[in-house]
């Protein structure tokens, strides 16, 4: 298990400026939290709400205080309040559009770094090089599945960002038999 640290200046080495880091995590496109933007637009202020999902994604990126994900759910809190994302709710939410997904694969933690910016990739991709001599292989849908497997938890505020890498989670390369001789 690695634990990965990343604040501002490792963005700032990655050419990126980010004020907010836990904000971070609502920069991309994944499909992970928009099925509880209801549940999301009471944690931005009043004036915010009703103005459409990306409005609210984009304001989210200024008012989340703290996020923190782990195989049992997702809690993302504001200066007005918090909401709780259980596993089993974001399992129901998405049967009902995609009936035949295997939702027991589901990596919470690693679907959440995926919403992330470029930024944070580069900076994860960075360190992980620097710090831990671990390479992560070059292209977009490499690394996204890569980080999608091997993050199990992750931790953030308005300055740092805590990463939990278990790399045992991704398959092992090789035939059978060296399957079997690992054993």
């Amino acid at each position: 298990m690695v634990t990965l640290t990343i604040d501002k200046n490792d963005l700032r080495d990655a050419k990126t400026e980010v004020s907010n880091l836990a904000g971070a995590f609502f920069a991309g496109t994944s499909p992970l939290i928009r099925p509880f933007m209801d549940m999301l637009e009471s944690i931005v202020p009043a004036d915010q709400q009703g103005r459409g999902t990306s409005y609210l994604i984009s304001a989210l990126r200024y008012h989340i205080r703290s996020i923190r994900a782990d195989e049992n759910g997702i809690r993302v809190e504001s200066e007005i309040g918090s909401v709780d994302i259980p596993r089993a709710v974001l399992e129901e939410r998405i049967e009902e559009r995609y009936p035949s997904f295997g939702h027991d694969s589901l990596n919470l933690p690693g679907l959440l770094f995926l919403q992330s910016g470029p930024a944070v990739y580069a900076a994860s991709v960075s360190k992980l090089r620097k710090i831990h001599r671990i390479v992560i292989p070059e292209g977009r849908r490499t690394q996204r599945y890569i980080f999608h497997v091997i993050v199990r938890s992750l931790e953030a505020d308005q300055d740092v960002i805590k990463i939990e890498i278990d790399m045992q989670r991704l398959p092992q390369i090789g035939g059978p038999e060296e399957s079997a001789n690992q054993a």
